[in-house]
C-alpha cells in the first residue's frame, strides 16, 4: 500500500519510481546530471505521492537557508521591477526563494539591510548599490559572508558582476543625434559616484569627440537618477539664452525620462519639432508617448539571469575568480528625434 501524503519519505519515492535516491535528491535539488526519463518518472512519483521535501531539514544539513537577496535603490521604475522579477525566476529554477528590498537611495539604510540579510543567513546577495564611495558600505561589501554579485556596479572591484554598456549606448545616442545635424546635445544622469554614470558621461565625451563637436560642461548634468532631478535640470537647461539651449536631451536613467518630457512640455518645448529626446531605458511612458521616445535597450532578462547564476557558480566554487559579464545596449530609434529646426541668424 502506498504511503499516505503525511508520511511520504525521499526513499518511498526512490522506491516507487525504481531509481536510487541520489537520482531523487538530484531531481528535486534541480540538478542537470539527470536523464529526462528518469527526472519525469521521479517528478510524476513525487507528484502522485504527494511528497514535499523537509527545507528546513535539508537547509540545516547542508548549512544552507536555500534563500536570495535582491536590493536595489528604489523600484519606482519599470525597469527595476523587470530586473527583481528576472532574478526571481532564475532562481526559483535552482529551489531559492528571493528576499527584494529597496534601499530608497540611502548607503545608511543600505548598510543595515546587508547586515541583517548576512544575520538572516541568506547563501548570497545580489545588489545595486547607492554609493560606490561609501567607506563603511564598501567594507561591509567585501566582509566574510555570503557572496555577492553587483548589478550595474563596478566597486568593490573583488565582487562578481554585471553590468550594462552604458558608454556604448550612450556613444550610439549621440553619434544619431549628431548625425541628424545637433549640435548641442544633452546628458543628464544619475549620481556622480556611480558606474552607469561614469560610464554615460564618458560615452556621451567620447562621440561628441568622435562627431567632430565639443564637449559643453554646461549640458552635463549629473547628480540624481530621480525624476524630480531631471525635470530641474531640463528646465534650467530648456529656459536659458536661445543660442545656449541644447536642441537634443539624453535622459540617462530608467525614471529620467518622465523629468524632461515634463519640463519640455511645460515650457512649450514641441518633441520632435523644437527638441529631440532619448530615454535611457524603454517603458511603457516611452513607447506610448506622442511621440514615442527614442530609447537605449539591453537586455534585462539576461543581466538578471546572469546575476543570480554567478551567486549560483560562486555557492559551488567559493575559489572562482571575480567575474564580471557586461552586455550590449542598442538605441531604438523611433519618432523623438528629428534634424534641428535653423534658428534666425
Amino acid at each position: 500500500m502506498a504511503p499516505t501524503h503525511r508520511d511520504v519519505t525521499i526513499k518511498d519515492v526512490a522506491r516507487e519510481a525504481g531509481v536510487g535516491l541520489g537520482t531523487v535528491s538530484r531531481v528535486i535539488n534541480n540538478h542537470r546530471d539527470v536523464n529526462e526519463a528518469s527526472r519525469e518518472k521521479v517528478l510524476a512519483v513525487i507528484e502522485r505521492l504527494g511528497y514535499r521535501p523537509d527545507l528546513l531539514a535539508r537547509s540545516m544539513r547542508a548549512g544552507m537557508s536555500h534563500t536570495l537577496a535582491f536590493v536595489v535603490r528604489d523600484f519606482t521604475g519599470a525597469t527595476l521591477s523587470a530586473l527583481a522579477d528576472a532574478v526571481q525566476n532564475e532562481v526559483d529554477s535552482y529551489g531559492f526563494s528571493l528576499f527584494v528590498a529597496s534601499s530608497y537611495h540611502d548607503p545608511t539604510r543600505e548598510l543595515a539591510m546587508l547586515q541583517r540579510f548576512k544575520a538572516r543567513r541568506v547563501d548570497g546577495i545580489i545588489v545595486a548599490t547607492s554609493s560606490e564611495t561609501d567607506p563603511e558600505l564598501l567594507a561591509e561589501l567585501i566582509r566574510p559572508g555570503p557572496p555577492i554579485v553587483l548589478l550595474d556596479r563596478a566597486k568593490p572591484e573583488r565582487l562578481d558582476k554585471v553590468q550594462a554598456d552604458h558608454a556604448s549606448g550612450v556613444g550610439f545616442a549621440v553619434t544619431h543625434l549628431a548625425a541628424l545635424g545637433h549640435r548641442r546635445i544633452a546628458l543628464i544622469t544619475g549620481e556622480p559616484d556611480l558606474f552607469p554614470t561614469r560610464e554615460r558621461i564618458r560615452g556621451w565625451r567620447e562621440a561628441l569627440e568622435a562627431a567632430g563637436l565639443k564637449a559643453d560642461p554646461a549640458l552635463c548634468q549629473a547628480g540624481s537618477f530621480a525624476l524630480s532631478f531631471a525635470y530641474e535640470q531640463a528646465r534650467q537647461l530648456l529656459s536659458g539664452a536661445s543660442a545656449k539651449r541644447p536642441t537634443a536631451i539624453i535622459a540617462g536613467g530608467t525614471a529620467l525620462l518622465a523629468g524632461v518630457m515634463h519640463a519640455a512640455q511645460e515650457l512649450g518645448r514641441r518633441i520632435p519639432n523644437d527638441l529631440s529626446v532619448v530615454g535611457g531605458a524603454d517603458s511603457d511612458l516611452a513607447r506610448f508617448a506622442t511621440p514615442p521616445i527614442s530609447v537605449l535597450v539591453w537586455d534585462h532578462s539576461s543581466l538578471a539571469r546572469t546575476a543570480a547564476q554567478f551567486i549560483i557558480g560562486r555557492l559551488q566554487n567559493s575559489a572562482l575568480p571575480p567575474r564580471r559579464h557586461i552586455f550590449p545596449m542598442k538605441l531604438i530609434t523611433r519618432s523623438s528625434c528629428a534634424p534641428p529646426l535653423i534658428r534666425p541668424q
